[in-house]
């Protein structure tokens, strides 16, 4: 059987944000649509790494993108609304405490 603290870290681990994270959203927030290397070059972080950090921000639901071909083809990413990500988180922390608890009470 596994440890219910030990899940609860594992729990709060896949719901933790990196503060690049909060960064990169709190831009995206406020200016609007951008491209990775408008991101990196305003945040003074690497291309590669701020691609990486929306990866995982699309995944949770908290920005999106759209392909935009305007002489080039590329990807311009915007915040969703803070009521949706709010939403969103509330929805991902009950999935770990109903999946925790499962695993106690089965």
């Amino acid at each position: 059987m596994s440890n219910p603290l030990g899940e609860l870290v594992k729990a709060l681990e896949k719901l933790s944000f990196k503060p690049s994270d909060v960064r990169i959203y709190s831009l995206l927030l406020e200016r609007g649509g951008m491209r990775v290397s408008e991101i990196a070059r305003e945040l003074d972080l690497s291309a590669r790494f701020v691609r990486d950090r929306l990866k995982v921000l699309l995944k949770r639901g908290f920005v999106r993108r759209e392909i935009v071909e305007k002489g080039w083809v590329g990807y311009i990413y915007s915040a969703e609304k803070p009521e949706k990500v709010l939403k969103e988180f509330k929805s991902s922390i009950l999935g770990e405490i109903e999946r925790i608890e499962k695993m106690f009470t089965d």
